[in-house]
Order: C-alpha cells, then sequence, then structure tokens
C-alpha cells in the first residue's frame, strides 16, 4: 500500500510559498496543510482551484505569524478536524519585509516585528510540528516513531535570505535592510540550533535567491537598491517555477548529511 506524503507550507498562497504548494499538489499520494493569513483571501481560492484539478488532498487553516499560538492552534485543528497524525516535511515560509533606511534610524519595534515573524514564527513552528514530524518521515531510530528503516526521517525546512549571511553583507548593503537581514540571520542561528538538538530530524535553511515574488514587489524599492548596487544580480533573476521547483528538488534529496545547511535552490552552499 502506497503511504500518503503529508507537507505542511506557511504562506503558501503567495510567492514561494504559492509556487512550492503548485508544485507539491501536482503530485500523487500527498496531504498538503496550506497555513494563510486569511482563508478567504482570493489567493487562496485560486490555490483551491489548482487543487481541485489533482488528487492531492488541500487543508487550508488560518495562520498569523505574529500570534503567539497560531502554530499550536493550526496543528491542533489539523489533528482534530482533518486526522492528521504525522507530518513529512513542514516549510517554513512565511516572512515579512517591511522597512528601509539607515541602521542608525532603525526604530527598535521594526526589529522587533521582523524577529517575532521571521524568527520567532518558525521557531514557534518547529516546537508546535515536533511531535507530529517525530511521527512523520520514516525515521530509522524507532523510539522516535518512525516507520521502516532506511527512509529519510521528517524535514523541517525554513526558508532564509543571503541578505542574512553576515559574510555577503558588502553585496547587500545598499538595500539598507536591517531589521530583515538581522532576522534571517537570527533564523539561521535558530534553524542551525535545532539540527544540533533534534539529529533524528533533517532541518535545513534554503534561499531562493533573485526572483520575482509578491514580497519583493510589494518593497521594490529594496531590489533597486540591490540592483543598483549589484547591476550583476539582474542576470540571476530566475522564473519563479523554476525556483521553486529547484528548491523542493533539493528538499526531496535533503539527507542527515546535509542537515544544518544553508543552500541557494541550485544547491549553492551560502556561507553564514
Amino acid at each position: 500500500m502506497t503511504s500518503t506524503t503529508t507537507y505542511l507550507i506557511t504562506g503558501a498562497n503567495r510567492g514561494i510559498g504559492r509556487g512550492l504548494a503548485e508544485h507539491i499538489l501536482s503530485r500523487p499520494n500527498t496531504t498538503l496543510i496550506a497555513l494563510v493569513r486569511n482563508p478567504e483571501d482570493k489567493t487562496v481560492k485560486s490555490l483551491r482551484s489548482a487543487a481541485a484539478g489533482t488528487t492531492a488532498k488541500l487543508i487550508v487553516l488560518p495562520y498569523d505569524a505574529t500570534d503567539h499560538h497560531a502554530a499550536e492552534n493550526a496543528v491542533a485543528i489539523a489533528q482534530r478536524d482533518h486526522g492528521i497524525a504525522r507530518l513529512d516535511v513542514v516549510i517554513a515560509n512565511a516572512g515579512v519585509l517591511g522597512w528601509r533606511g539607515p541602521t542608525v534610524e532603525t526604530p527598535p519595534e521594526e526589529i522587533l516585528k521582523h524577529v517575532t515573524v521571521n524568527t520567532i514564527g518558525p521557531l514557534r513552528l518547529f516546537r508546535a510540528c515536533l511531535p507530529l514530524m517525530q511521527r512523520g518521515g520514516k525515521t530509522d531510530i524507532e523510539e522516535k516513531g518512525g516507520h521502516e528503516k532506511g527512509e529519510p526521517p521528517a524535514k523541517f525546512i525554513a526558508i532564509s535570505s543571503a541578505i542574512g549571511s553576515t559574510e555577503r553583507l558588502p553585496q547587500f548593503h545598499a538595500a539598507q535592510t536591517v531589521p530583515y537581514g538581522l532576522s534571517k540571520a537570527a533564523l539561521n542561528h535558530t534553524i542551525r540550533k535545532l539540527s544540533v538538538d533534534y539529529p533524528d530530524l533533517i532541518i535545513e535553511l534554503f534561499t531562493p535567491g533573485p526572483v520575482s515574488t509578491d514580497l519583493m514587489r510589494d518593497f521594490s524599492s529594496v531590489l533597486q537598491a540591490a540592483l543598483k548596487a549589484n547591476p550583476q544580480l539582474a542576470d540571476q533573476f530566475m522564473p519563479l517555477d523554476k525556483v521553486t521547483e529547484g528548491l523542493l528538488a533539493l528538499i526531496d534529496t535533503a539527507t542527515k548529511e546535509t542537515s544544518g545547511g544553508f543552500r541557494d535552490w541550485k544547491g549553492e552552499v551560502i556561507p553564514w
């Protein structure tokens, strides 16, 4: 009997999350739990339409990364109302990019806002999903709830950004996005620490790199500043579909050997 692979994605109705969701929905024997801010948004309705033409099961649940209990509540609803007993792949994708300016003029509340969504949000998501991830996958550590030896354990994937790379800071300094970069750097540290704390799982960071998404279109000044400082970035912009296809291929093949790493959609290792 073929088992079902269960995915959970935050921010699944837009940008990178939407691209990943559409690829996942095209797969057989798949359940996708899409966590979105507003389940009635038109982007969610179009996601439901996309799922209607597939054999995959789509579950849409409300999720607000600024709500401390959002992840816990969503997982509880998935279990109680939809019979979800395990999670094979969790993708922390929801993020915010909402302020730009000189470092010394950065409002503290903007830093707190970005850290709440981009750093604490994924940590809370991990904590809420942990029991179902330890039942999911097929980890070879049987006492952790795995199924069959030799198959990969459950995976927790966080979508980060090269802007959070301190080594690459000179490349992105013109973007003037301290709250965003700081929150992504903190995310990188947090996820890498979790990979050490939970060696029975596969826990990894990915950056989509330069790609046209709602997040970037809504904050085009950041994009323009980055391009002005680094004109070569214009040649690196890739279609969303190609980037998300590449990301999903890397997620599919992620192993304990790659756990704790930080890579782009092509598999290139990103420096911390």
